[in-house]
């Protein structure tokens, strides 16, 4: 009797295992353009090099001090993707890293993303990088590279998560730390853009139950639908603050107000022995956190701590600096006297 053929044993590919090298390169093909299109002279290397180049030449700066900040979309990725909005949190990627850069008064010279999820869609990335593109070009700084990852044993199926990565650039002697602030001086804001990114997990929670007509229906108390309002970007303050500092104004400090709210963020740019007292009447809080609020069942202190609830960034000025950057809101920086710091022990009153 002959004796049987051994089997075969199955060729595993990489493809079979959850990771499309194909994807990949399709994906790049399609965003090369569009980081190309931030590029200035100071970058040296190409899309898909191992390491982004990007030349240090601070002619602006005697003693140049590099700012990084890395940070990501959270949970609001997940209304994207329901919602089919990826160039909003592309765009928003950019803004919660360059806005933390700017707090001290640096300039943001590059940036970088990390895409993960459970399989890659090229068109979706090239909707991504778009956003980034855009955000890129509002504040004047390049998107250097990126990393794309699959792993579909860690994201469920059509997930996606997103972090970014800045790089700016401030003199030294410009440099923003809050240091110099004292009891006296006034607090300002500039008027946030919505929810921006911060606190999905409880928007979502809030809105569980709510019907998909509901999510998408016009809301005229916020002049749009509720996915809309919950899905526009995060504004970027780069613009805004450069008004203020090419006018000469002296910022002493500057907050980006993300997660953690007004309290837990304006505490982060106080000396020691001061307190921000923030007139609660000056805030024109915004119809959405109203709606989550009411919809959550959530009460007025952990809204605060949360959300930005209509101011996305502070900043604190002598009294007489103050006044002179509040004459420029005929820009449209739409600036807002705020309160003033007062002696204490590093908490945020709003009262």
């Amino acid at each position: 009797m002959e004796r049987d053929e051994p089997l075969k044993k199955r060729s595993l590919t990489y493809e079979q295992a959850g990771v499309s090298i194909a994807a990949q390169d399709a994906a790049i093909k399609l965003i090369k353009p569009l980081a190309e299109a931030t590029h200035t002279s100071r970058v040296l290397s190409a899309i898909g090099a191992f390491g982004g180049a990007y030349k240090a030449d601070f002619e602006q700066c005697d003693d140049p001090v590099l700012v990084a900040s890395t940070d990501g979309v959270g949970t609001k990725v997940k209304l994207a993707a329901r919602f089919d909005a990826w160039e909003n949190v592309g765009r928003d990627l950019v803004a919660v890293s360059v806005n933390d850069v700017i707090t001290t008064g640096a300039a943001p010279l590059f940036f970088l993303d990390y895409i993960a999820c459970n399989r890659l869609d090229p068109k979706i990335v090239q909707r991504l990088v778009s956003g980034m593109r855009d955000g890129c070009l509002e504040c004047g700084c390049s998107l250097l590279g990126g990393e794309l990852a699959e792993m579909g044993d860690v994201y469920g199926e059509g997930e996606y998560d997103l972090v970014g990565f800045a790089v700016g650039v401030v003199d030294s002697r410009r440099r923003i730390d809050g240091g110099s602030v004292v009891a006296g001086d006034i607090v300002l804001g500039f008027s946030s853009n919505g929810v921006h990114s911060n606190g999905y997990s409880l928007v979502r929670k809030a809105f569980e139950s709510l019907p998909e007509r509901d999510w998408l229906k016009r809301d005229d108390r916020l002049g749009c639908s509720l996915a809309e309002e919950l899905l526009k970007p995060t504004t970027i303050y780069y613009r805004h603050l450069q008004i203020l500092l090419k006018a000469e104004i002296e910022i002493k400090a500057v907050a980006h107000i993300s997660g953690g709210g007004l309290p837990g963020n304006a505490a982060r740019m106080l000396p020691s022995g001061l307190d921000v007292r923030i007139t609660r009447s000056a805030i024109p809080v915004y119809p959405v956190f109203q709606r989550i609020a009411e919809a959550g069942g959530v009460d007025d202190r952990e809204m605060w701590n949360t959300f930005n609830m209509g101011i996305g960034c502070i900043l604190i000025a002598a009294p007489e600096q103050a006044e002179a950057a509040l004459s420029l809101n005929e820009n449209e920086i739409k600036l807002l006297r705020l309160g003033e710091v007062v002696s204490g022990s590093g908490n945020v009153l709003i009262e």
